[in-house]
């Protein structure tokens, strides 16, 4: 190189001589070092000389390299200080490989001094990458009973192909449960992806293994997750026409998503931990429920009550019972023509209800139970027959004889039977007593209130001649539930609020309380 350098000094010295004596630019820039070896992402610094062959001082001169218009960032400098003639300054000048492919480059070291320019080749060799990134994509933990898939992936950050071997292993506590090896490439800038399947794996900590041989160069990476269960409890019951199933953590918490079967109907707990099977037969129930892979089974018996009814007189007798057994402390409802009316069978399973707050003809009688699907009839009450007043004469029969009767007539001496004047002040005292219950009757509500055990019930009934408006009923009970027959009830702040808006006159309507 140096020769080289030399034998452009002397034919520059020569050309120069053999000028006739006048003001003249000449320059030279010589690059010390003509090759030059980088991978994408390396910077490269080329030294230079700059001479001054000319017979003039230079000052301000640009030195830049130039080549390819992509792959390669380019330095440009200027040196300002005087360079006399014949004098030479040595200096260096940056280029960076970008994203240039594997090859060789021929680029330009340029120097350029008003319209005076020089340039001398420099050679780049830009060596291929070999690199990637192996990795592992794995959660940390994952519930006994669900399938588990592990995702591969090997990110090339080569600017040539990539070819090789790789594999991987998955270790449960320590052993090798699986061993798998392979063939592949890579492109650049190119993603390679594999997985991992596991059946619903058992119980305990796993390691995976993911290891890469690519081109020479070996990398590898792990990654452990666990497989476990959680402590779940549950409980199952009937209650208010539905099988409720309830799973939960150690500390009470609903927990979502369990599957539960119940006979052979699948549902899964929602957020509250909670699901609801609705019955409408009584029969027997099989409720399975898998928690976190552990299958545990029950089964819940359903029965509906059973209604035996009967009628004495103004009375109606309402007997409860599943099978042959009584049931007490049912709440019977009877609705008939004037209204419906509510009573609770005692200890022999029989409930009585006043055939007069219902009224006489088709009625139907119904019994609800939280424990047991709720029945209802219909069943026909027929008015008790009101004994009719008979007179009785007697006749003494008449015989024709020769002999004349005399008929004699004896009245009292005061014209009018004492009984007749008893009888009449009676009719006036009842008349007096009538008109005043009338007058409440006909003109204002009627509130009568009851209590049975655990149950309380009120009944209103508007005034005959008037409708009922804006009726409003509290009472200071500690209740559980409450249901009316008309207008809109409550519990607020253990008080127990009815309000009706309206009522017909004489319309009759109920509230049941359930108490705390």
């Amino acid at each position: 190189m140096r020769t080289k350098a030399l034998v452009i000094m002397i034919i520059l010295t020569l050309s120069i001589l053999s000028l006739p004596a006048q003001a003249e630019v000449l320059i030279l820039i010589q690059p010390l070092n003509n090759d030059f070896y980088a991978v994408p992402g390396n910077t490269i610094v080329v030294p230079y000389m700059l001479s001054n062959l000319g017979n003039e001082v230079i000052s301000n001169v640009t030195v830049y390299v130039a080549g390819p218009t992509s792959g390669f960032q380019y330095g440009i400098k200027v040196m300002e200080g005087p360079i006399l003639p014949g004098d030479s300054y040595n200096d260096t000048i940056t280029l960076t490989v970008l994203n240039a492919g594997p090859g060789e480059y021929t680029l330009k070291l340029v120097a350029k001094f008003g319209n005076v320019s020089f340039e001398s080749p420099i050679r780049v060799i830009v060596k291929p990458v070999i690199d990637y990134i192996p990795r592992i994509k794995v959660g940390e933990r994952y519930i006994y009973g669900n399938d588990v898939n592990i995702s591969l992936e090997i990110v090339s950050t080569a600017t040539t192909i990539l070819s090789g071997r790789l594999g991987y292993t998955v270790a449960l506590n320590g052993t090798v449960i699986k061993n798998v090896t392979s063939v592949t490439f890579v492109k650049p800038g190119d993603v390679w992806r594999g997985s991992i399947y596991l059946a619903k794996p058992e119980l305990g900590i796993y390691t995976v293994r993911f290891w890469v041989n690519m081109s020479g160069v070996y990398k590898e990476t792990t990654a452990t997750f666990e497989v476990y269960r959680r402590d779940l409890r549950y409980s199952t019951d009937f209650k208010n026409g539905a099988i409720h199933v309830f799973v939960y953590d150690a500390q009470g918490r609903g927990v979502e998503g369990i599957p539960v079967y119940i006979n052979g109907v699948e549902f899964r707990t929602g957020i509250d931990g909670t699901a609801t099977y609705l019955v409408t037969a009584p029969g027997v129930y099989n409720v399975l429920l898998n928690l976190d892979g552990k299958v545990v089974e029950e089964t819940i018996t359903v029965a509906q009550l059973a209604l035996d009814v009967t009628q004495k007189g103004t009375e109606l007798f309402v007997r409860v019972r599943t099978a042959q057994k009584p049931l007490s402390g049912i709440v019977v409802t009877v609705s008939g023509p004037k209204g419906s009316t509510y009573g609770v069978t005692n200890e022999g399973g029989v409930a009585v209800v006043n055939l007069n707050m219902t009224g006489y003809g088709s009625l139907i009688v119904s019994a609800e139970s939280e424990k047991y699907l709720g029945a209802s009839i219909t069943f026909n009450a027929t008015p008790p027959q009101t004994p009719t007043r008979t007179s009785t004469t007697s006749t003494t029969p008449i015989t024709n004889t020769t002999t004349t009767s005399t008929t004699s007539t004896t009245s009292t001496a005061e014209g009018v039977p004492r009984g007749s004047m008893v009888l009449g002040l009676l009719l006036v005292l009842s008349g007096l007593v009538f008109a005043g219950t009338s007058y409440l009757a006909f003109f204002s509500p009627v509130v009568q209130e009851e209590m049975l055990d655990k149950y309380y019930f009120v009944k209103v009934r508007a005034p005959r001649m008037k409708p009922l408006d804006n009726f409003r009923f509290e009472k200071p009970v500690t209740a559980l539930e409450v249901r009316a027959t008309k207008g809109k009830a409550s519990i607020e702040d253990n008080r127990v609020v009815w309000e009706i808006g309206h009522l017909e006159p004489g319309e009759e309507a109920y509230l049941q309380v359930i108490l705390g």
